[in-house]
This record gives structure tokens, sequence and C-alpha cells, in this order.
């Protein structure tokens, strides 16, 4: 998958990229494994909310045949619990994907 990751009053260091490669998009790769990976274009921004010390993740990614792209959104205090929010919000939009064929 080819997912471009922005980080917005977050610095995205190579911890923070590993994270997000083995609990999201490893994952989601198997999820969509009959797609190639330059049909599977994403976009991953993860937000620091500075006042309140929140994380927000948003993610879009668009698929052949999907009339609207995925799109999910998800707040945690934890960074690593945003992205797990966030692949488990994704994986049922896929799943609702693959079983309306």
């Amino acid at each position: 998958m080819n997912i471009r990751i922005n980080g917005v009053n977050l610095i995205i260091s190579l911890t923070t990229r590993r994270t997000i490669q083995t609990k999201f998009v490893q994952k989601l790769d198997q999820l969509l494994p009959q797609f190639s990976n330059e049909l599977k274009v994403a976009s991953l921004t993860i937000q620091k909310d500075k006042k309140y010390k929140n994380y927000t993740a948003k993610f879009d990614m668009s698929l052949p045949g999907l009339k609207n792209p995925i799109h999910a959104e998800t707040t945690h205090h934890e960074l690593t619990s945003v992205i797990v929010d966030l692949r488990e919000a994704v994986e049922r939009q896929i799943k609702k994907y693959k079983h309306a064929d």
C-alpha cells in the first residue's frame, strides 16, 4: 500500500512510522490482497491537540469500483491506540466493501 503520512503539531518519527506499518498498513494489506500496491493509495494524517493532549487520526483511501472513498477519523489520548482504533474503523468499511460485491 502506498500511504502518505502527515503530522500536524507532531513530528512523525521512525518509531511512529514503524508502528503505523505494523499495526495499520500490514493488516489492511491482508484484507485487500486482490489489489496491487499501485491501486491502494491512501493518506493518513495524525494531529496532536496541544491543549487537550489528544491525538486525532484521519484516513482516506480510494479503491477501484468504490463510489465513495474509505474515510475514517478517530481520537484518543495515546498515539498507538489512535492508530489501532483507526485500523478497526477502516477494517469495518473494507469488509462492507468486500461483501457488497
